[in-house]
């Protein structure tokens, strides 16, 4: 990936690269390529590559090729806002990203209205709900449809006893207040918050908060937070024998969770984006992706393609690139079909019929359950 970084300035640095820019269209992409959440990153690049490929086979958009400039931000914050300036700075409008949550919120903070942004994995609700980021858009559901979920399966699942914790990021503590609140506010759930703190990061943080679920009596944990540590929880828990059921939302909808807590996520569950529809559409992008990566597609691969599949279009139909609310009228106003089946935003920028879908870890494997 650095190698890809480094053909990608040279690029656009060179004389020569500088003059095959003015036959192309720059779009940017910015995610957490690096670090320890670069599966979710690279997910969302994969997409966004077959995207790419797919529309400059058909003539790109508004007559041009595109080209893609791309920046990691490793989902740190600090680093988004150097790679939203980055992209500002190279003349770009449209940007693909951010991957997090809390990147995406400190990189919106520098594009303001000088971009249209999409998102394909930034779930965090005041994203789009505050309105500070008119130009922002997002294939993902927001945590408050998957909180519901959540919720919906602590009810059902009958836990009458939860502890909760977060790793301190955006994403995390906005998700474990909303399960927080919502046992507190509705009786009907029929569950009580026994622990609830954070955040939780690292090992020794984590054996220490493992003993305290363990003694609170909790007969499930709902984790905000991503799989690393979370996968460090489970197998802290594990340890010590404590009898509790992993409930996680999607910064835990990754392979590498299973891969790194082993059998001791056997029966989590966790909520994930929902599988885009069979179609032939769906099977060419994955076919695209085998045949030019060995990595597997991830968890985004589909949003992300759609997220471009959707930018693009509305570009074309504005037919003038530089006129951003134009292209923000036609991502209002336009049902595209993608290959995560037809997208189209609300006024604030959240997708229409987002879902999410409720997995459990069975035999090293996320099985699709019912709630």
């Amino acid at each position: 990936m650095r190698g890809l970084f480094t053909i990608l300035a040279i690029v656009l640095l060179s004389p020569s690269g500088a003059a095959m820019a003015q036959g192309t269209l720059k779009i940017g992409f910015a995610g957490a390529l690096l670090g320890n959440l670069s599966s979710y990153g690279s997910s969302n690049l994969y997409g966004v590559e077959f995207a790419v490929a797919d529309v400059n086979s058909k003539g790109g958009v508004a007559g041009k090729q595109v080209e893609l400039v791309i920046e990691d931000d490793s989902c740190d914050p600090t680093l988004a806002t150097a790679a939203a300036a980055k992209l500002l700075s190279a003349g770009i409008g449209h940007v693909l990203g951010h991957t997090c949550s809390g990147a995406t919120a400190s990189a919106l903070e520098v594009y303001g209205n000088k971009a249209i942004v999409m998102s394909s994995s930034a779930t965090e609700v005041s994203l789009t709900e505050s309105g500070r980021y008119p130009r922002f858009f997002r294939t993902t559901p927001r945590d408050d449809v998957q909180g519901g979920v959540i919720l919906g399966l602590i009810k059902k699942r009958g836990f009458k006893k939860v502890a909760i914790l977060h790793d301190g990021s955006d994403h995390g503590m906005t998700l474990a207040a909303f399960v927080e609140n919502g046992l507190k506010s509705d009786p009907s759930v029929g569950a009580a918050v026994v622990l609830s703190e954070g955040p939780v990061s690292g090992r020794s943080s984590s054996r220490e908060a493992a003993a305290r679920v363990k003694n609170s009596g909790a007969d499930a944990l709902f984790w905000g937070g991503y799989h690393v540590d979370g996968a460090k929880l489970a197998e802290n828990l594990g340890d010590i024998n404590a009898r509790v059921v992993i409930v996680g939302a999607d910064g835990l909808f990754d392979e590498r969770f299973i891969r790194l807590g082993g059998p001791d996520v056997e029966g989590s569950y966790v909520t994930g984006q929902a599988p885009p529809p069979e179609s032939p559409a769906a099977g060419e992008a994955l076919e695209y992706h085998r045949k030019n990566r060995a990595e597997e597609s991830g968890t985004y691969f589909f949003h992300a393609a759609g997220a471009a599949q959707a930018l693009f279009s509305a570009i074309g139909k504005a037919g003038d690139p530089s006129d951003p609310e134009l292209v923000k009228r036609h991502l209002t106003e336009d049902t595209v079909p993608t290959v995560m089946g037809p997208v189209r935003f609300d006024s604030k920028g959240d997708i229409i019929g987002g879902a999410f879908n409720l997995y459990r870890v069975k035999n090293g494997k996320f099985l699709e359950v019912s709630p």
